[in-house]
């Protein structure tokens, strides 16, 4: 599933926790994995934080600020991964007998 097509399911804040789920990133390292602009990342890494969702080294510049899920991040990271591989297309090959 292409992240335009996420869009249409998730918020751009689920998208930043999906792409977490992986593993802590930098916030540039959030663009390519989300396809947001950089200003939609700050705004919603900025209400992750509030939420307790997301936590931050705020180490160098802020677009190398490591951003990574805290324990309640990660429980609702895992829920939207789960809906994510329940919305997935199923595709059945069919074999000739």
């Amino acid at each position: 599933m292409e992240s335009i097509d996420k869009k249409l399911i998730f918020t751009e804040s689920d998208l930043i926790l999906l792409a977490l789920l992986s593993g802590e990133k930098k916030i540039t390292e959030l663009r390519p994995a989300t396809g947001l602009s950089t200003t939609s990342i700050y705004n919603n890494v900025k209400k992750l934080i509030e939420y307790g969702l997301v936590e931050e080294d705020r180490k160098g510049s802020p677009g190398n600020r490591i951003l990574r899920l805290t324990e309640k991040g990660q429980r609702v990271a895992s829920i939207l991964k789960m809906l994510e591989e329940e919305l997935k297309p199923k595709v059945v090959v069919l074999k000739p007998e």
